[in-house]
This record gives structure tokens, sequence and C-alpha cells, in this order.
């Protein structure tokens, strides 16, 4: 802040100096200065000769204001220690003009005061050059300004690039910018910051791979030694035991494939492979895997509000958007599942709902976040609870990640929660 200030400022001193100066050096050389004529020395004689004879000072100002000429009397100490003082104890006349005017001085008849006599320029010469010069140094200044913003302008818009376009890696890459910019330091921590969330990542991936692979393995020779038990002859307590165990296995297991999924769903490079498809395709093919597992004989509907089934999309993304979708809607559902794919015009529309308890409004935007679990600890009988938080926040990263968003609404046909997935729909989907 304090480098582009003392910089600015500099910069705007040094142009007002240099555009000041070479402009005045033009006025002078377009409005010379003023000359005494022989009519104004004739006009001064006349007036000592009206002021000496009687005449009120304020008669003689309007005889001269009809002729557009000001008429003023300037004591003389006033002048006292100037330069010009010598030369009008002298009985000399000194003339000098500005924009608007020109100025002619000289000593009146008593010594004590100064005449001075104010007439306008021949045809508003200077006037005009004066307009001319002015707009000319505004203009002169508004380009030096220009020529100083145009580079931290810049600078700007390639941090905002750099900010948006993401490597290999998921992250930005190093910004380059010229050490003498006002924004080098801003790139410098921005750089720095880039390689520290590398460093993060990288260190986070290869935490995620070690701790799946060393979970693995323990699981493996769990479920190879339950294997084992099923061929010996237990009680039945020992086999519900067995079956506990067997169940904590697979529920562990599931907690690292999901995890695996979130990390890779965390370092995904947002390079979509898009390609257009049959919305009803995909959701005809869910609908049959769900019917073979359903295990809680829940009913899964779909309604398609639109003639135009073409879509486009990443199918792999949005076929696991929609598994989790199906998934956290079966696990509070009490009978039905009701599945709406809704094209439009500028938007694509897959609302997921299901006649359970619903999701208070209080909390919607609470359960797209990280491992959140709404009713943990708090299951009404016959409802089935069990995940691990992570499903809703890989719907919202999957929508974000195709321009669009995921939102919870209110309750809509069945009552309960109701799931809408939005993201843009191009105009070449439709075929």
């Amino acid at each position: 802040m304090n480098r582009a200030f003392v910089s600015l400022y500099l910069f705007i001193v040094a142009s007002v100096i240099g555009l000041g100066w070479a402009l005045n050096q033009l006025w002078e050389g377009l409005v010379p200065e003023a000359s005494v004529s022989a009519e104004v020395k004739g006009l001064f004689i006349s007036l000592e000769q009206s002021l000496v004879g009687g005449v009120p000072l304020t008669h003689v100002q309007a005889a001269m204001a009809q002729q557009g000429v000001e008429l003023q009397l300037i004591p003389l100490d006033e002048l006292a220690n100037s330069a010009a003082l010598e030369q009008l104890q002298a009985g000399g006349i000194i003339s000098a003009s500005d924009s608007e005017q020109f100025h002619y001085y000289k000593l009146g008849a008593d010594g004590h005061q100064v005449i001075l006599l104010s007439l306008p320029p021949l045809a508003g010469q200077g006037e005009l050059v004066y307009r001319v010069l002015l707009c000319v140094f505004y203009a002169g200044l508004a380009l030096a300004i220009f020529l100083w913003v145009w580079p931290l302008s810049r600078d700007a818009r390639k941090l905002e690039a750099q900010t948006r376009m993401l490597g290999p890696d998921g992250l930005p890459e190093d910004l380059r910018i010229a050490p003498a910019s006002t924004l080098y330091p801003l790139a410098r921590a921005f750089n720095q910051m880039a390689r520290r969330l590398r460093d993060l990542l990288a260190s986070h991936r290869e935490m995620t791979n070690a701790v799946s692979h060393e979970l693995r393995t323990p699981l493996a020779r769990m479920k190879f030694a339950l294997a084992m038990l099923e061929s010996q002859p237990l009680d039945e307590k020992s086999q519900r035991q067995c079956r506990n165990i067997a169940t904590d296995v697979a529920e562990m297991e599931s907690l690292i494939s999901t995890l695996l999924m979130y990390a890779g769903f965390e370092r995904y490079s947002q390079q979509l492979q898009i390609s257009t498809g049959q919305m009803s395709d995909l959701l005809e093919e869910l609908k049959q895997r769900f019917a073979h597992n359903n295990q809680r004989q829940l009913t899964l509907e779909l309604i398609y509000t639109g003639m135009d089934q073409y879509c486009q999309c990443e199918w792999k993304l949005i076929e696991t958007a929609l598994q989790n979708a199906i998934g956290n809607a079966s696990r509070y559902a009490r009978s039905r599942i009701r599945i709406e794919w809704q094209p439009g015009t500028t938007h694509n529309c897959l609302a997921i709902e299901d006649d359970g308890p619903g999701i208070p409004e209080q909390e919607r935007a609470r359960v797209f976040g990280s491992f959140v679990r709404l009713y943990e600890g708090q299951v009404a009988p016959g409802e089935n609870t069990s995940g691990f938080g992570l499903g809703l926040a890989i719907i919202q990263r999957v929508l974000e990640w195709h321009g669009g968003h995921a939102i919870f609404t209110e309750p809509g046909h069945l009552g309960g929660a109701r799931l809408e997935l939005h993201w843009p729909r191009p105009e070449s989907t439709s075929l």
C-alpha cells in the first residue's frame, strides 16, 4: 500500500509539473504579452484629466465599463518592495495578461495610487487558447494516470486469471509478475500460498493412500479369519458375534471406499469430459440397480416433464451424484422415492424427493458440508440413517464443476426432503 501510494503521488506530481511547464511555454508562444499602444496611453491621459478635474470615480468607472474597460485604483503601498515600483515611479506603464484580460498599470497624478485598466483580448483569442490548453492539461493528466494504472490493471487480471486456472494437481500455477510491479509482493505471497497448498495436498494424498492401505490389510485378515470360523461348528451366540464383526468389517470397508472417493474428488482437476446422451437411459439403469438392492421394498418413481431427454454433462460424475442422492433418500424414505427430470431452456433440473421426515429449513445449507449427519443420534423407528456424511458434499462438488448447484427446497409431492440438482443447459444439447 505504501509503495503504491508513494509511486502514484510522485508520478502525479511529476506529471503536473511537466505538463504545466510545457503548456506554459506553449501559452507564451501563442498569446503574446500585452503591448502598450498609443490608444492605451491616450486612455490613461484622459482618465487622469477626468480624475484631476473632480469627476467622481464611479462616473468614470461607469463610462469605462460601457466601452468594455474595467477601472480600478490600487494604493501604492500594495506594490511596495516590488520590482515594478521603480518603473511606475518613473512614469512608465506596465502591461500583463491572463487568459481573460490584458492589464495595464500606471502611477496616478497624485503619486499615491496606481491606475489599473483591464481590457478584454482582441476577438477572445486568449480565452479560446486558454480553454484549449486547459483541456489539453486535463487530458494529459488523465493519460499519465492511465499509463500508471494500466500495468497495475494488467497484473491484477493476470492474478485473477491465474487464480481461476487450475493446474493438473487442482491448484493454481505460479504467477509470474515483474519485480517492479506494484502487485509483486501480492504475487509472491500468492505463489507461496500455492506452493504450500500443493505440499499440503501431496501430504494429504500420501496420508490417504497410506491409511487406506494400512486399514485394508488388517480388514482382509479379519475377513479371512471370519471365513475360517464359518466352517467351524459354533453355538448361536458365537455365530451372532461373528455376524456382528462381519457387519463392522463391511462398514469399515465402505467407509474406506467413501473416503477414497471423496479424496479423489478433492484432487479432481475439473477438466470435465462433457458428452451428450439421454438422461432417461441413465435414470432407467439406476432404477434397475435400485430394485436389485432394494431391501426395504421402497418404490422408486421416475417422472419426465419434458419431451427432450438429451443432456450434456460428464455422465460418470452425474451418475455418482445421482447414486448418492438416491442412497441418501432411501435411508430416510418410509415407502416412496420420486425422481423428476425437468429439462429447461437454460438449465437442467433433477429433483429427488422422498416421503421421509424432511430437513428443517435452517439446516438445508449445512447438510452439504463434509461429515455432516443431520439425524445422528435421533433416528426415528424404521428409518435407516447409516452413512458417513460425505454423499451430499460430493453431490455439491459435482454440480459446482458443472457450473451449477444443489439445493434442498420446500417439500414437494411426497412431503419429505426434496433435493434439486441444477446445472446449465447449452443450446447444443437439444437434438
